[in-house]
């Protein structure tokens, strides 16, 4: 992952010069359409901090889903602690109850979090296509492992809530149980009243970090792959553009008159 970070630094500085279009816009050889020179110049920056931007957000997301996934690990271990405890002692202690209830919090937080990255990934992916025409073309013929990022995302989002939503009914736990934190809690811990309720909260809590691990490393492929793909294809029309200023350069050369730019009679 380090290199693929490294990578898409260096691609994303391409950006700077993305769409930098017709330095000479509204004139002649060079001559006059100031206004519009600058104007253009100022949208050409506006364009590619944006796009810049974009890929930063997503490269933030991939560091951000990666420390998810070592804090996922981490309650995992916990989890299976406290099922060892039940097996050993048949029960939790009042303490240890409260810990976990705090920890399940957490995790339901994470998981709304990670739900929050998707949908604004999608909305990256969207405005990306609104704002650079052609870069859907470019996506199609690319190696992509998905041509549709937002349905990809989709598909994630709707995955995780239903696994969720599902072992959590098995706890009495509904979808708008999870818009409190302290609602959330308080049934936790009334399905705890028993051993039996408590192996049930420890087995679906099991069952949320287990699905959010697969879920996040999905998750962070995905955003890299679309990182890169949208650097790719901004050094790919920056390209172009250089090969165009190269073109206009040329071909404002060859009108100059020998000898250099003279000042042109009447003027």
């Amino acid at each position: 992952m380090k290199t693929t970070m490294k990578q898409l630094g260096l691609s994303t500085v391409c950006a700077a010069m993305l769409f930098s279009t017709s330095a000479n816009a509204g004139s002649v050889g060079g001559f006059g359409g100031s206004l519009e020179i600058t104007q253009d110049a100022q949208w050409a920056a506006d364009i590619g901090d944006r796009a810049i931007s974009y890929t930063k957000q997503l490269q933030q997301y991939a560091t951000q889903l990666q420390q998810y996934y070592t804090q996922l690990q981490e309650w995992q271990r916990k989890i299976k602690g406290l099922e060892m405890m039940i097996n050993n002692i048949g029960q939790l202690p009042e303490n240890m109850k409260d810990q976990f209830i705090n920890m399940a919090s957490q995790i339901k937080n994470q998981m709304e979090q990670g739900q929050a990255i998707t949908y604004t990934a999608a909305n990256i992916d969207q405005q990306f296509n609104n704002i650079f025409k052609g870069y859907d073309y470019f996506l199609e013929q690319s190696n992509a492992s998905t041509q549709s990022f937002s349905a990809a995302y989709k598909t994630m989002y709707e995955s995780t809530r239903d696994t969720a939503l599902n072992a959590l009914k098995t706890l009495g736990i509904q979808e708008r149980d999870l818009q409190n934190d302290q609602v959330f809690m308080a049934k936790l811990r009334t399905s705890m009243n028993t051993a039996q309720g408590t192996e049930a909260s420890l087995a679906v809590a099991n069952q949320l970090v287990y699905h959010q691990t697969q879920s996040i490393q999905k998750l962070q492929k995905t955003i890299m792959t679309q990182a890169n793909l949208e650097s790719e294809w901004i050094a790919h029309q920056n390209d172009q553009e250089a090969a165009r200023q190269a073109q206009i350069k040329a071909m404002d050369s060859d009108l100059l008159p020998e000898g250099g730019g003279h000042t042109l009679p009447g003027f």
